[in-house]
């Protein structure tokens, strides 16, 4: 079904038509454009598209970036749809865990994990700071999962149920793969 998309993904980036959404399988964007509500606080970990995109959906979006010109572009696109819901932090990727670390546990329905790693930040330490921060019940996505350096955040995420999506992303000629997982519920109190 990705190989199917591709031509079109291909002449969309082409023509410069590639729409205001997610750079992650459309699949996952489906699945989280049915789930996201009103109510829901997003942290999302690299801006762009996608921040417009959750604001437009969620309460509340806290998004960390390292990139200037896709804080400004997510800042940019945040302005002109008048949406005051969402705040793109600039931050050097090497602080996203520390910062992580500081936000209050179980505070967030949905944690993204899709940023340009560096060799001393990757999305595998992001996933081991931020996965206590998901609500029960709540998500994290971790793009392009497919990866064989994050088989590591799998193990992390033992437990967590997880939906795979596989696909073709807007302005990408390969197949990628796009994980939800989605946090176990709370622990039943013990009986006495």
């Amino acid at each position: 079904s990705g190989w199917l998309r591709l031509p079109a993904a291909r002449l969309r980036s082409r023509l410069g038509r590639v729409p205001e959404r997610p750079w992650i399988v459309p699949a996952a964007i489906g699945w989280l454009g049915r789930r996201v509500r009103r109510d829901w606080r997003v942290l999302e970990l690299g801006s762009g598209r996608s921040t417009l995109w959750l604001a437009k959906r969620a309460g509340s979006v806290l998004s960390f970036e390292d990139n200037s010109y896709w804080q400004d572009r997510a800042s940019g696109l945040l302005e002109q749809a008048g949406l005051d819901n969402a705040e793109v932090r600039s931050l050097p990727v090497r602080s996203f865990a520390d910062e992580i670390a500081g936000l209050p546990d179980h505070s967030f329905d949905l944690l993204v994990v899709d940023f340009l790693e560096a060799p001393d930040a990757t999305r595998v330490e992001a996933v081991r700071a931020g996965r206590d921060k998901v609500r029960p019940r709540g998500y994290l996505l971790l793009d392009d999962s497919d990866r064989p350096s994050y088989a590591e955040a799998h193990e992390l995420l033992s437990g967590w149920r997880e939906r795979r999506f596989t696909g073709v992303k807007d302005e990408w000629p390969a197949v990628c793969e796009t994980t939800i997982f989605q946090s176990p519920p709370p622990a039943s109190p013990a009986s006495p």
